[in-house]
């Protein structure tokens, strides 16, 4: 067993408040980054506005932060962005990447003005294979890549890809992003808390675990799901305060009492504005409490949440699993 690698907030650019997260973890053979931002060392956005050029930026940053984890491939790239044609903003990131599976998921905006994208990068030490199935109008993509493997699903509604999630199975699903107006039918795990989106259609980003998972609860109630080393929990808050909600789902994930749980990459969707107070607000309660050194983070606005106000999930490894249930 080897410790998780992290790489330092700062290293090729800064958010404009302080945070307590890393800028990627990588551990048994997986990378996650926190979310890829267009901005300087100074946290000043770049090329506001454009969207295209933000993509290519943060290409870059993304090419730069695999140079610095020797033997990781990219995977999977979760774009985030705010256009409704999104293909200017998708071409440079796969051209930069042409071995790794785009993910964009549409945001209603951003938190700082002219900012039009943000994107996590998963990478994989083994070499990434991407499967594609297609009915209908919906696809689906399982990108196998040693440990885990990565599924992207996207279709015009949840019928349209019941089809394609017959092909997943229920016993291995880890982790679980639904951006979707619709709960996912009932034989997958449903995550604390949906997405739902500012447009129509079904995304979701799905880990599978090579073996089947245990589902069982933190000590504070969040869902809890392991599978060998590897776990993933969720939780939610239903206050309308941020800040409150961020604690909410930080007290159901009790990190404190998970002797051995070591975050990799946190993920926050929460209901908030188009200003930088809302994302600040919870940040600052989120990252006060997360274990150091920090995991990978992002933290994004989206339109609705089923249920709830803001949600945090978040991949990791146990070093002790027997323990940490």
């Amino acid at each position: 067993m080897t410790a998780p690698v992290h790489l330092p907030m700062g290293l090729m650019w800064n958010m404009p408040v302080p945070v307590a997260c890393s800028l990627a973890v990588a551990a048994e053979g997986v990378a996650a980054t926190c979310g890829q931002c267009p901005l300087d060392d100074a946290g000043h956005v770049q090329f506001p506005g454009d969207a295209a050029a933000q993509a290519a930026l943060i290409a870059r940053m993304g090419q730069g932060v695999l140079s610095h984890l020797p033997g990781f491939k990219p995977a999977l790239l979760t774009v985030y962005h705010d256009c409704a044609d999104p293909a200017a903003l998708l071409a440079p990131l796969a051209a930069a990447f042409p071995e790794a599976t785009l993910a964009p998921v549409r945001l209603p905006h951003f938190y700082y003005p002219g900012m039009r994208i943000e994107v996590d990068l998963y990478a994989t030490s083994a070499l990434p294979t991407p499967v594609h199935f297609t009915e209908g109008p919906a696809r689906l993509t399982l990108v196998q890549g040693g440990a885990l493997t990565f599924c992207h699903l996207s279709g015009p509604d949840m019928a349209a890809c019941l089809p394609l999630l017959a092909r997943i199975d229920a016993t291995c699903l880890l982790a679980a992003q639904w951006f979707a107006p619709d709960a996912p039918p009932s034989h997958l795990p449903d995550p604390a808390a949906r997405v739902i989106p500012p447009a129509p259609g079904v995304t979701a980003i799905l880990i599978l675990a090579p073996s089947p998972v245990r589902i069982t609860t933190t000590p504070g109630g969040a869902i809890l799901r392991q599978s060998g080393r590897f776990a993933w929990a969720s939780a939610h808050g239903t206050d309308p305060d941020l800040a409150r909600a961020a604690h909410q789902a930080m007290d159901a994930l009790a990190l404190d009492r998970m002797p051995g749980f070591a975050p990799l990459k946190a993920t926050t969707h929460y209901v908030g504005g188009p200003g930088p107070q809302d994302l600040h607000g919870n940040l600052a309660v989120r990252h006060a409490r997360f274990p150091r050194p920090g995991p990978a983070s992002t933290g994004v606005p989206v339109a609705g949440l089923a249920g709830a106000t803001l949600a945090i999930d978040m991949l990791a490894i146990i070093d002790s699993p027997a323990g940490s249930a």
